[in-house]
């Protein structure tokens, strides 16, 4: 499992289709009584919870939460917390680090949302069988919800300070659990969120140079020119040395402007022995993005023919706008520039 994992997860809150999360201030219920105050409550997920204040005060805690909602899978949503001590921080966050990511972090606890249909299935047996506690929360309408606690999925590399923390995390799990809020999901919102995501070009991956790189890249910039192609284009169908003419004008003129390659054959070793050998003949300099299962979805379901260039807006959104099989600079500058004033106007 790749590094960038970490880097990823910090994402993933703000940008999956996990919404509704924040202050939640106490207010009566029908029969008068209050309800309980939460601090995160996830409308798509049917949760809310608090942590205990001493996990967010505690020294040598690093607490990565990790979220999805899967409407048609056998688990519908997750919502785990993992812990890390400050000592593997860095090589969490190390590309080239070796070690495998379960060995530097592990669960502290896992809430689950399971549909009725589903209960028996091998993928929610599977989760379950990672933990030794398994309790189950109030259950809505067909919604099955659990908490799952003691993970043995893994042996973390831990120091044995670090261990007393997460056996302290641990004892103080009780405090968390009297928390914890069910109710009905909210499948609407996650299906009206789904159908919006398709319309962005998301990604988390890693270029070919092995830098993490996600879609906030493109919410540097007004606008991103991003340049569809294959390494077994080459040498047939080859435009590199126009395309980083085009890069370099791009950087001098419009700074507001950015040009990217997705190379859609990469990762695997004859691909990428094949595109650094027509980098170096072209002497590319722009940054080159391997594609992630996300933005392959987006190209088994966009893409026509290579190669194939589409204009990206500052948040992340690919205009009708593109450009398909070779063109000389000049084509690329007026497409680009028209692209841009229509960028300008929906925003």
């Amino acid at each position: 499992m790749r590094k960038q994992l970490t880097l990823f997860l910090a994402l993933i809150l703000s940008m999956g289709i996990l919404g509704g999360c924040g202050k939640k201030d106490s207010a009566p219920s029908e029969n008068g009584s209050e309800e309980k105050k939460t601090d995160y409550r996830f409308e798509q997920c049917g949760l809310a919870y608090s942590l205990p204040k001493e996990w967010l005060e505690r020294k040598n805690v690093n607490l990565i939460p990790v979220t999805f909602v899967k409407p048609d899978g056998e688990i519908y949503a997750k919502i785990e917390y993992d812990f890390t001590p400050d000592e593997n921080m860095d090589e969490l966050n190390n590309p080239d680090s070796k070690i495998p990511v379960d060995e530097l972090m592990i669960p502290v606890f896992t809430l689950l949302v399971v549909k009725e249909e589903n209960i028996e299935s091998q993928g929610v047996k599977d989760e379950l069988a990672h933990f030794k506690n398994c309790e189950e929360l109030p259950k809505q309408e067909k919604f099955h919800f659990y908490y799952l606690t003691e993970y043995v999925g893994s042996t973390p590399r831990f120091s044995k300070e670090s261990t007393k923390t997460f056996e302290t995390l641990n004892s103080e799990l009780p405090m968390l659990q009297k928390t914890i809020e069910t109710f009905v999901p909210d499948e609407a919102s996650v299906q009206t969120q789904i159908e919006d995501s398709k319309a962005y070009l998301n990604f988390m991956s890693t270029t070919l140079t092995g830098d993490p790189i996600t879609s906030t890249v493109f919410y540097d910039y007004d606008l991103t020119v991003v340049n569809f192609w294959a390494s077994y284009c080459y040498p047939d169908i080859n435009e590199l040395a126009t395309l980083e003419s085009f890069y370099k004008q791009l950087k001098e003129k419009y700074p507001n402007i950015n040009f990217v390659q997705v190379v859609i054959d990469l990762p695997g070793e004859k691909a990428e022995n094949t595109v650094k050998q027509a980098y170096k003949e072209a002497g590319v300099t722009f940054t080159t993005i391997i594609p992630d299962q996300a933005m392959a979805s987006w190209i088994i379901d966009n893409l026509k023919g290579l190669p194939t260039t589409f204009f990206v807006d500052n948040k992340g959104r690919p205009l009708d706008t593109k450009i398909e099989g070779v063109k000389d600079l000049d084509y690329y500058w007026e497409t680009t520039a028209t692209a841009l004033e229509k960028a300008k106007a929906e925003n």
